[in-house]
C-alpha cells in the first residue's frame, strides 16, 4: 500500500506543480503561450535526468546503499522549501530583450533554480520505487504502477484549473504544495527505513543455465531501445504539434490545452493498466482513417466546423498515441530492465521536446511538424510489425500468428506508401490557401500576412495563429484610414480624438500588431508602441505602411509591455502618457498579468492625472467587461464600455473598456452618444492580483 501512495502522490505533486510555475514566471517573460513549450522542455529534460538517476542507482550492488544516497538528496531537497520565485526574481529586463534572441534558456535557468531539485526527485520516484518493488517478485505490478502514477497525473493536471486555481491564491498554492512536498518525503523516507532494514538484496549475475536467455534478451535490446526512443518521441511531438494545429484554426479557448494532454495521459493509463486494451489493429485502424481527414484538415481546417476540428485531432491524438504507447508496451523488458525502459521512454519524450521547441521552429515556417509526426507512426508501427514478426520466427517456425504478422506488415507498408502519396499530393497541389503573402515563425509563434478579399475589396491582415492583430486596405485612396478593431467611432478612436485640438500628445500602446494606430498620429505626437515579438515589428514595417506613412514619431520598444513600463518607472521615468492603449490580447490566450490591480496601477503612474486607459476586450470566449470594471472600481477610476457593430463593411464587432476620470471626455457629447450600455454579467465584481486571478471566471 505504502508503494501505491508514493507512485501516486509524486506524479499529483509533479503535474500540480507545472501550470503553478508556469503560471508564477508568465509576468516575466510576457504570457505568451509559448512559456508552456518552454516548460514542457524543462520538465521532459528533468524527467530524463530523474529517470537516468534511478537508472544508475539502482544498477549499485546493494541496495542499502540505493537507499542512502536517495534519503540523503531527499533531506537536501527539504532546504529549498517551500518554494518561491519570489528570492529568485530576475531583473525584469530578463523578459524586455531588444533584439530577435529568445527567452527560453532564461526560462529554462529560472525554472532550474526554482524548482529543480524536487522536480528532480520527484521525476525519479515513479522508476526507482517500481524496481525497489521489483525485487519482491511480484510479477507485472511495477509496470502496472507506470499507469497508476499517470492517474495521479492526470487528476492533478483536471483538478488545479477547477479546484486549485479558482479556490486558493498562488501563495497559498506554494504554500500547500510545498507542504504535500514535505509530506511526500515524510512517506517515502518511511519506505526507505523498511527497505534499509530489510535483508541486503545484491544483484546477482545470471547463472550459467540461464545465459542463453539473457543473451538472446540483451541482442533483442538492441532494437528495442530505437523503438523505445522513436515511439516515446513520437508521441510527445504529436501531443505539441496537435495542439498547435488545433489552436492554428480554432480560436485559443482557455484550458483548451487539458484536452490534449489528458489524452495523451489516458493513452499510458490504458496501455500500461493492461495490455488486453490495445488492440493493434482497431487503434491503427482508427489511427489511419483519423490521419487522413486531419491532414486535409491541417491544410483547409478553417472550413471546418470548431466542434468538427476537436473532435478530429481528438481522434488523431487518441489513436496516434495508443499506438505508440501500445508498441511500447509490447515491447517492455523483463523488470530487471525497467529502469533501462523508462529511461529510453524519457529520452525519446525530451528529443521530441527539442525537436518542437528548438529545431521545428527553426526549419518550418509552419506546424509542419504535425504531418511529419503522422508519417513517422506509420514508420515505427511498420518497424514494431517487423520486430514482432522476427521474435515470433525464434519460437516457432510457421504458425497461424507468423502468417498474420506477414499479413499486417504488408498492410502497414501499404498504408505507409498511400499516405505518404496523400500527403505529397496536398503539398504539390497548393491545398494551402493561396491568399498568403508571407509567413514567420519563432519563440512566439507564427505569423501569416494574408490578402483577403471583402465586399469585392482586398484587405492584408496580420493574422497571429487564427487572431486578426491589425487589417489595411489595398486601394491607394484607403490605405491610410485605420480599420477592424481600431475603426472610426470605436472606442480606441474616441480618446484620440478627445485629444485632436491638443498638440504634441504622448501615446503609449501595449501591443504593436500592424500599426494601425499610427494612422491616428498626428505632427508632433509621440506614439511608443511595446511589442513582446520581435516578428510583429518586422511585419508591421515589410507588409503594412501605417508606420511608415505616420505623420508623428514613432517609437517601438521591444519586450513585455508591463515589464517595460517597470523597468522604466524603476530607472525614474514616468512618461506622462495622454493615452496609454492596452492591445496585447484581442485573441482568446489572456496574459493574465496584463490585468491585475498591480498591473494597473502601473499603468495609472505612466498616465498623466486626466489621462485615458482603453482596453481592447473583444473576445469571443471570455467576458473581460467585469474585470475591467471591477479593476477601475478598485482605483476609484470611471469606466464606460464601448461596442462598435461589426457592417457591410467591417465584419468584426468590437468592443473597448475606457477608463479615466477626465470629466471633459466622460461629459463629452460624441462620448456619450457612442458609449453602450454594459453586458448583463456586470452584476459581478471580479479582481485579479498577481497573487490571484481565475480565468475560469471570465468565461462567457
Amino acid at each position: 500500500m505504502l508503494y501505491l501512495v508514493i507512485i501516486f502522490l509524486s506524479a499529483f505533486l509533479l503535474f500540480q506543480v507545472q501550470p503553478l510555475i508556469a503560471k508564477l514566471i508568465l509576468p516575466l517573460f510576457g504570457g505568451g503561450a509559448a512559456i508552456w513549450t518552454a516548460c514542457l522542455l524543462f520538465f521532459q529534460a528533468f524527467l530524463l535526468l530523474g529517470y537516468l538517476y534511478a537508472h544508475f542507482l539502482t544498477q549499485l550492488k546493494n541496495l542499502r546503499a540505493q537507499v542512502i544516497i536517495h534519503s540523503m538528496l531527499l533531506i537536501l531537497s527539504l532546504s529549498v522549501l517551500p518554494i518561491a520565485l519570489g528570492e529568485l526574481q530576475l531583473s525584469a529586463e530578463i523578459g524586455a530583450g531588444d533584439d530577435d534572441s529568445s527567452p527560453l534558456f532564461d526560462i529554462l535557468w529560472l525554472l532550474v533554480v526554482s524548482v529543480g531539485l524536487p522536480y528532480f526527485l520527484l521525476s525519479s520516484t515513479g522508476p526507482l520505487v517500481q524496481r525497489w518493488l521489483s525485487y519482491m517478485d511480484i510479477g507485472s505490478l511495477p509496470y502496472k504502477l507506470y499507469s497508476l502514477s499517470n492517474t495521479g497525473s492526470l487528476l492533478a493536471l483536471l483538478s488545479y484549473p477547477f479546484i486549485f486555481e479558482p479556490q486558493f491564491s498562488l501563495h497559498n498554492q506554494l504554500l500547500y504544495w510545498s507542504i504535500g512536498y514535505g509530506l511526500f518525503v515524510f512517506i517515502i523516507s518511511l519506505l526507505c527505513m523498511r527497505l534499509f532494514k530489510s535483508p541486503i538484496i545484491p544483484l546477482s549475475k545470471p547463472s550459467l543455465s540461464n545465459q542463453d536467455k539473457q543473451l538472446s534478451a540483451v541482442e533483442h535490446i538492441r532494437f528495442d531501445v530505437p523503438l523505445w526512443i522513436g515511439l516515446s518521441a513520437v508521441g510527445v511531438i504529436l501531443l505539441v504539434s496537435i495542439t498547435n494545429a488545433m489552436t492554428q484554426n480554432i480560436p485559443p479557448v482557455p484550458f483548451l490545452w487539458i484536452l490534449p494532454l489528458c489524452l495523451y495521459l489516458l493513452t499510458f493509463i490504458i496501455s500500461f493498466h493492461s495490455p488486453k486494451w490495445y488492440v493493434r489493429w482497431y487503434w491503427f485502424a482508427l489511427f489511419a482513417i483519423s490521419s487522413f481527414a486531419g491532414i486535409l484538415m491541417f491544410f483547409i481546417g478553417s472550413q471546418f466546423g470548431i466542434v468538427t476540428q476537436i473532435v478530429i485531432y481528438s481522434l488523431i491524438l487518441l489513436s496516434s498515441c495508443m499506438v505508440c504507447h501500445g508498441e511500447l508496451v509490447k515491447l517492455k523488458p523483463a523488470t530487471e530492465r525497467l529502469t533501462l525502459f523508462y529511461l529510453n521512454m524519457s529520452f525519446g519524450g525530451f528529443l521530441g521536446s527539442v525537436f518542437v521547441a528548438f529545431v521545428a521552429q527553426k526549419i518550418f515556417s509552419q506546424f509542419y511538424e504535425f504531418p511529419i509526426a503522422l508519417f513517422a507512426v506509420y514508420v515505427l508501427f511498420s518497424l514494431c510489425l517487423f520486430l514482432t514478426r522476427s521474435k515470433a520466427k525464434e519460437k516457432t517456425s510457421k504458425t497461424s500468428s507468423s502468417y498474420l504478422l506477414n499479413g499486417a506488415s504488408i498492410v502497414s507498408l501499404m498504408s505507409l506508401m498511400f499516405f505518404f502519396n496523400y500527403l505529397n499530393t496536398l503539398f504539390t497541389n497548393g491545398t494551402v490557401a493561396n491568399s498568403t503573402v508571407a509567413s514567420s515563425r519563432n519563440f512566439y509563434g507564427i505569423l501569416t500576412i494574408k490578402d483577403v478579399e471583402v465586399n469585392g475589396k482586398v484587405e492584408r491582415r496580420l493574422i497571429d495563429g487564427s487572431t486578426s492583430h491589425g487589417t489595411q486596405s489595398q486601394s491607394a485612396e484607403r490605405e491610410h484610414i485605420p480599420m477592424s478593431y481600431y475603426r472610426a467611432d470605436t472606442g480606441v478612436a474616441l480618446a484620440l480624438d478627445h485629444l485632436f485640438p491638443m498638440m504634441n500628445i504622448k501615446v503609449g500602446l501595449i501591443g504593436l500588431g500592424a500599426g494601425t494606430l499610427a494612422a491616428y498620429s498626428r505632427a508632433g505626437d509621440q506614439y511608443t508602441f511595446y511589442e513582446l515579438n520581435p516578428a510583429v515589428e518586422t511585419m508591421a514595417w515589410r507588409y503594412f505602411s501605417y508606420l511608415e506613412d505616420s505623420k508623428g514619431d514613432i517609437d517601438i520598444i521591444l519586450g513585455d509591455g508591463r515589464v517595460s513600463l517597470t523597468n522604466e518607472l524603476t530607472s525614474g521615468k514616468t512618461n506622462d502618457y495622454q493615452v496609454l492603449v492596452l492591445d496585447a490580447f484581442s485573441g482568446d490566450s489572456v496574459p493574465t498579468h496584463l490585468l491585475t490591480i498591480e498591473a494597473f496601477e502601473l499603468y495609472f503612474k505612466h498616465l498623466e492625472e486626466n489621462g485615458i486607459l482603453a482596453i481592447h476586450v473583444s473576445n469571443s470566449h471570455l467576458d473581460l467587461t467585469s474585470l475591467t470594471r471591477g479593476l477601475a472600481s478598485s482605483l476609484n477610476k470611471s469606466s464606460i464600455y464601448v461596442q462598435t457593430e461589426a457592417d457591410k463593411d467591417e465584419v468584426n464587432q468590437t468592443q473597448w473598456v475606457l477608463i479615466t476620470n477626465n470629466s471633459s471626455f466622460l461629459n463629452n457629447a460624441r462620448v456619450k452618444n457612442l458609449t453602450s450600455p454594459w453586458p448583463n454579467s456586470m452584476d459581478k465584481n471580479i479582481v485579479w492580483t498577481d497573487d490571484y486571478s481565475n480565468l475560469l471566471s471570465v468565461l462567457k
